[in-house]
This record gives C-alpha cells, sequence and structure tokens, in this order.
C-alpha cells in the first residue's frame, strides 16, 4: 500500500521533503526578526501593524501572566479567537513557557467547543468576549480553571475602533467587568521581576475567572 499518496499530486519539480530540516522553533525565527528589523510589520491587521519588537513585548507580558496562573510546560492554552493580533500574541507567549496551544474553530456550536476542551484537556481559554458565554456555559463539565476574553476591536486602528464601537459592537455581548492585571512582568532575561503591573498587557487581559 503507498504510503505517501500525495505525492503524486505534487507539481513537477516540487521535492517530497525539505529535509534536513533546520533544528531550531517558530520561537527561534521571531526572536532572531526581532533582533534583526525590530520596527518592521509582523502582524497587519485591518489597516494596523503590529511591529516584531512589539509581538515580542507583548507575548512576553503573556507568557509572564499565564505563568502567574499557573500555566507551566505541558499545559494546554485554547483558543477560540479568529486571525487577529491576539491570536499571535498568546500563541507565542505560550510557548515561550513551553505550553500547548489548541486553537478551535470559532464557528463551532457549544458541543462541539465542550468536546474540544474536554478532549484537550485545556486548563485555560482565550476567547473573544463575543463568545464568553458560550465558554462560560460549557466550562463546568471541562477541565477549564480561566477564562480570559479580548476583545476584536482592541488591536483595530482609532477610527475604525471608534466606529465598531458605535454602530458594531454588541454591549450585550462585550460587557464583561473589566480588572486590573496584577500579575507582574519578568525581564528579558527573566532573572528578575519588575514590580509594576502589567499594562503592556492589558489590551488582551481582561478578565481571568477562576471556576467555583
Amino acid at each position: 500500500m503507498n504510503q505517501t499518496p500525495w505525492l503524486g499530486h505534487y507539481d513537477p519539480g516540487v521535492p517530497a521533503t525539505l529535509a534536513p530540516y533546520p533544528s531550531r522553533t517558530l520561537l527561534d525565527y521571531v526572536a532572531e526578526a526581532v533582533r534583526a528589523r525590530p520596527g518592521h510589520p509582523a502582524v497587519l491587521f485591518k489597516g494596523s501593524t503590529l511591529s516584531y519588537a512589539a509581538l515580542d513585548r507583548l507575548s512576553n507580558a503573556c507568557a509572564s501572566a499565564l505563568s502567574a496562573l499557573g500555566v507551566a510546560r505541558g499545559d494546554r492554552i485554547a483558543l477560540l479567537v479568529p486571525n487577529c493580533p491576539q491570536f499571535f500574541i498568546v500563541e507565542l507567549g505560550a510557548w515561550k513557557l513551553g505550553a500547548i496551544v489548541a486553537p478551535l474553530n470559532p464557528i463551532y456550536a457549544d458541543a462541539e467547543i465542550e468536546a474540544a476542551l474536554r478532549e484537550s484537556g485545556a486548563t485555560i481559554i482565550v476567547a473573544l468576549t463575543r463568545y464568553y458565554e458560550r465558554v462560560k456555559r460549557v466550562q463546568p463539565r471541562t477541565t477549564v480553571r480561566q477564562v480570559i476574553a479580548t476583545n476584536i476591536k482592541e488591536h483595530f486602528p482609532p477610527l475604525l475602533r471608534t466606529l465598531f464601537t458605535l454602530f458594531r459592537e454588541n454591549k450585550s455581548l462585550t460587557e464583561i467587568e473589566i480588572e486590573e492585571n496584577p500579575f507582574p512582568v519578568k525581564t528579558e532575561r527573566e532573572t528578575a521581576v519588575e514590580e509594576k503591573n502589567l499594562s503592556v498587557y492589558r489590551r488582551i487581559y481582561l478578565k481571568a475567572e477562576a471556576r467555583a
């Protein structure tokens, strides 16, 4: 039996493998980009730009916040967000801790969200505010301890953010009580902890609520 039937569909000249593969991770490539071109665009979203330096800074802050919530190597972090800066910020932040990211499809029904969370064993989920209530409905039947909500507009350019707030935002889905984030920020070398609030991370950290 042919174990690689898809190779027969490759265009002429396309190799079956790109081996030998470099012994580097995506985090290594991002770190290299931060050093070489910190001001260059890393993420383009709805007319706004997130540079490599900003992405690195926000993902470091996210990693510190997740660590303060007890996330450690091998833990699962679920993501219920579309393609937006928060996805990459949390993904890189989780990877920096050695955690495993489990992306979920935003169009999943409640039962599908529950099944995916149970199967992945995720202990924390990051979700858009519009999906927050859906997650809370299934949370008691999963291993999720904390739910972190983020608003899609947080990285919109100013004008679009204002227009979205005035004409598109469903207040009943986004008015979640915002808490000040008490988590400390680790330095780049992670040898010390700065005693200050994670203001840089408040763009995506709205609320982490422990399950009773």
